[in-house]
């Protein structure tokens, strides 16, 4: 967190169990005192009725990302501890790892449903039983009632009842124990309603105890309904240990990067928000890697000053030799860890020193333009366009003054409007109307127009569609478009993408990310090429394979 104008500092809510402030702030100052722990200049205990808080002070030129990983290798602030898995099984103590506990559990409540499913089932047979015994002494109640007045006791008239109309002993039991207000035709009614939920209920009884598949999808959404009953959001993030960032122990005097040395680089932004950074010879195109689309690149110097814009429309600045390295198999590092962005917040676009302005787009068609010397000359972590309440930047651009920008928006409108015609504007405005929408609509995407190209839509009912830059006239800003495709009732874009088809199979391959086939909210890691034929505009879209969630070219 920036603290003041050239200092960074740490800053501590959370402690692992039974550790407490005094325990960390003890072990630093003696760290820091044998010289064992550098490019800490204080920490104080900021702790008060609003909850815990250690405010760890990094010394200007220090990378504290550096100095973080120093304190969860050296202090208390990260603390592991065994867990002996010791539970019955089958009536036997057995040491089970996490696979084999969950799947433990999973048969103890399949085992539960048998159980259960099996005792409702009976219950409800027997109910039925009893319902379709009085449904037939209701049916004739004058008979019924002449054998039970003509008999000399109850034992008579079950026997009589039994015989008579082929029931059971206990069906005539409740028969004879069946108050007089059973006669009435409501009453019957009544019956008749209960009987009939209850072979409703027996079908789908036997019917699950006959399918392993519909026990299972049962746990699955018993096991949903106490997350959402009783469960809470993670706190810890879960990554390989390939995605781990590598940090340069912090030497005193010294920063995690060398602004003399000053070598050529490329800075990536992932899909999936990782920052990352190669050198210029190390930037080659190789096999498409799990989430490694690139949503933003950037030639540039490790010594150079960089922004990251993000869906707040804040910019966050850095070196580009702060950018974890992205080499081997490692992605670099998380953009919302390093950057220090809010949850929720993303990465959108990284910007460095040029004559190309940034150009912004928000959810609600809001459009604006700002120098990158305005950018970079922002207060890490402050915005560069004020934001109305509600509203967020979808996209941010770079592009060249004399090009059209296009905006698309879920309903499936698309404008087309001369750059020029946004406004140029201080990082505190709040831009101008780029794009009228419609009640219910929101700019998913916008985009350049450079080159021949295409504007490549996704749709929520799995489809996609390719529309040619040239079948959209350039209008002024401020207008509601045309229609890019032909949707279904409720079918809405949820991506758009621009550029050249042309570049498939070559240096500039199209990748896309498409939903899990078990789990169709979640994302498939692993890119697949991506082709389609361009179509005129207005024309219903292709149905893809699965729901595209991503696109964009590899990252290397």
């Amino acid at each position: 967190e920036q603290t003041s104008r050239n200092r960074q500092s740490i800053i501590v809510t959370e402690l692992p169990y039974l550790v407490g402030p005094e325990r960390v702030i003890g072990k630093v100052q003696e760290l820091a005192n044998n010289g064992k722990l550098v490019g800490i200049e204080g920490i104080a205990d900021l702790s008060d009725m609003n909850g815990l808080m250690i405010q760890i002070d990094v010394k200007p030129a220090v990378n504290p990302q550096a100095v973080l990983q120093e304190l969860y290798r050296l202090t208390p602030l990260e603390e592991s501890f065994g867990i002996n898995n010791v539970v019955l099984v089958d009536g036997i103590p057995t040491t089970l790892g996490l696979f084999d506990l969950c799947r433990a559990y999973i048969e103890h409540r399949l085992e539960v449903i048998v159980r259960r499913t099996q005792f409702r089932l009976e219950k409800a047979q027997d109910r039925l039983h009893i319902l379709e015994g009085l449904l037939i002494a209701l049916d004739a109640i004058d008979e019924v009632v002449a054998i039970i007045r003509s008999s000399e006791n109850a034992g008579e008239a079950r026997d009589r009842l039994v015989e008579r109309f082929e029931l059971s002993v206990i069906q005539a039991t409740h028969i004879l124990d069946m108050p007089l207000r059973r006669l009435t035709a409501l009453a019957k009614l009544e019956l008749e309603d209960e009987a009939a939920g209850l072979r409703t209920d027996i079908a789908e009884y036997e019917r699950l105890l006959g399918s392993e598949d519909r026990r299972r999808k049962l746990v699955l959404k018993e096991l949903g309904e106490l997350v959402d009953k009783h469960g809470q959001d993670r706190r810890a993030e879960i990554i390989n240990a390939d995605d781990i960032p590598v940090f340069e122990r912090p030497m005193e005097n010294d920063t995690s990067f060398d602004t003399d040395s000053d070598e050529p680089c490329v800075v990536t932004l992932s899909s999936s928000g990782n920052l990352g950074r190669v050198p210029v010879e190390g930037a080659k195109k190789g096999v498409a890697g799990r989430h490694d689309l690139v949503k933003s690149a950037l030639v540039t110097s490790t010594g150079t000053a960089i922004a990251a814009v993000t869906s707040e429309g804040r910019a966050f600045i850095f070196h580009a030799g702060e950018a974890a390295d992205a080499g081997g198999r490692t992605r670099g590092n998380a953009a919302a860890q390093q950057l220090g962005l809010n949850k929720g917040e993303d990465a959108l676009a990284l910007v460095g020193a040029g004559e190309e302005n940034l150009v912004l787009l928000t959810a609600r068609g809001v459009a604006k333009q700002v120098t990158a010397d305005e950018v970079l000359a922002t207060k890490s972590g402050k915005p560069v366009i004020g934001l109305k309440d509600g509203d967020r930047v979808v996209a941010a651009f770079r592009a060249p003054a004399e090009v059209d920008v296009i905006a698309v928006a879920s309903d499936g409108q698309v404008l087309r409007m001369p750059l020029d015609s946004i406004s140029v504007q201080g990082r505190g405005a709040g831009g101008v109307a780029g794009m009228k929408l419609k009640v219910g609509a929101e700019v998913v995407g916008a985009g350049p127009l450079i080159g021949d190209g295409v504007v490549l839509t996704i749709t929520s009912d799995s489809a996609a569609k390719a529309t040619p830059y040239e079948e959209f006239e350039s209008k002024g800003r401020g207008g509601q478009g045309v229609r890019v495709a032909k949707l279904g009732a409720a079918e809405t874009v949820t991506l758009a993408w621009f550029g050249s088809l042309g570049s498939i199979g070559g240096p500039g391959d199209l990748l896309a990310q498409m939903a899990d086939d078990e789990v169709p909210n979640k994302l498939d890691p692993n890119p697949v090429p991506f082709d389609i034929e361009a179509s005129k505009r207005d024309l219903v879209p292709a149905k893809t394979e699965r729901q595209i969630m991503v696109l964009g070219p590899s990252r290397w």
